[in-house]
């Protein structure tokens, strides 16, 4: 007798509980969405951003924030992760081995200083690209349909960032300039090796100004050969809608994947990396997995009214 009233007052004490937690999480939440009309009262944010809630546009930007927090910081988190900072030396001996030769080697067998100037110009326009693109497919969602290429450009775009840079965090690769460079003790400890702006040293040559080397010297990231960003990017541009037409979105990564070559910044196996990377990653949105599916929700953009 005294076993079931025990059992009935556990019961009891459970079943008060669980109300008490109940009404508490009804509360917060209650609070929460009015605290948050007023934030978006108090610095004007709207509740959707063309057809999709502010919500489902701050989701896009995740990926990109992720990757500039781990690109940016890259020396502290070689330290958190206490990773290698020796890079792996053999992927042209990989490429040998799959190919039978060095693409590089045969693209840059004869340089002159208009082939410099046509290979630093896809260079110099990708650090650009990167922060104009986005902004311009939303300038452009009208006449695109949608506020989705926006959103999916960021939302691929930083994924594939992300790893890439996750990648040569952990499985850091010497690109083609260090690699024909490098020279070493007796007991395998570096002694020197070129500056990474590489090939285009003869274009700060050219202009008699350290443009690249500049650039270049500030990224924290040396040893960062595989896979490619360089080409990758165009390749998000590509396949998100490029922004003239997709005969020149793909001239464009043929393009920037032979200055890649040509200026021994990469591998020809970094290029096919780049791209692949992109392709699998737009892959997965469309058939596996799309946070920005766009639904028929009631939303304020589909008002002719309505401007943002």
């Amino acid at each position: 007798m005294m076993i079931a009233d025990k059992d009935e007052k556990r019961q009891r004490i459970t079943e008060s509980w669980d109300r008490f937690t109940s009404s508490v999480c009804d509360l917060a939440a209650a609070e929460w969405d009015h605290s948050k009309s007023q934030l978006c009262q108090v610095f004007r944010i709207p509740k959707y951003i063309g057809d999709f809630s502010a919500r489902k546009v701050g989701l896009a930007f995740i990926p990109p924030i992720f990757y500039l927090t781990i690109f940016n910081a890259f020396s502290f988190w070689q330290w958190v992760f206490d990773v290698k900072k020796t890079p792996w030396l053999h992927l042209p001996a990989l490429e040998q081995r799959l190919i039978g030769f060095n693409p590089h080697e045969v693209i840059s067998r004869y340089t002159c200083p208009l082939l410099d100037v046509i290979a630093a110009i896809p260079y110099l326009v990708h650090f650009l690209l990167v922060l104009l693109y986005p902004p311009y497919c939303f300038l452009k969602r009208r006449s695109l349909g949608s506020l989705e290429p926006a959103v999916r450009s960021l939302w691929c775009g930083g994924i594939v960032c992300s790893l890439s840079v996750l990648t040569q965090l952990f499985f850091p690769t010497a690109p083609p300039w260090f690699n024909e460079s490098a020279v070493y003790d007796s007991n395998g400890e570096l002694l020197y090796s070129a500056f990474n702006e590489a090939g285009f040293q003869r274009i700060d040559t050219l202009i008699r100004f350290p443009l690249f080397h500049e650039m270049y010297s500030k990224s924290p990231i040396t040893y960062g050969s595989f896979p490619s960003l360089h080409v990758a990017f165009p390749t998000v541009i590509l396949m998100n809608g490029s922004w003239i037409s997709w005969k020149f979105g793909l001239f464009h990564v043929c393009l920037i994947s032979w200055a890649a070559l040509y200026s021994h910044h990469h591998y020809f196996i970094d290029v096919l990396a780049g791209f692949l990377l992109t392709f699998f990653t737009y892959q997965i949105y469309h058939r596996v997995w799309n946070p920005f599916r766009v639904k028929d929700i009631p939303s304020p953009y589909h008002n002719p009214n309505f401007k943002i």
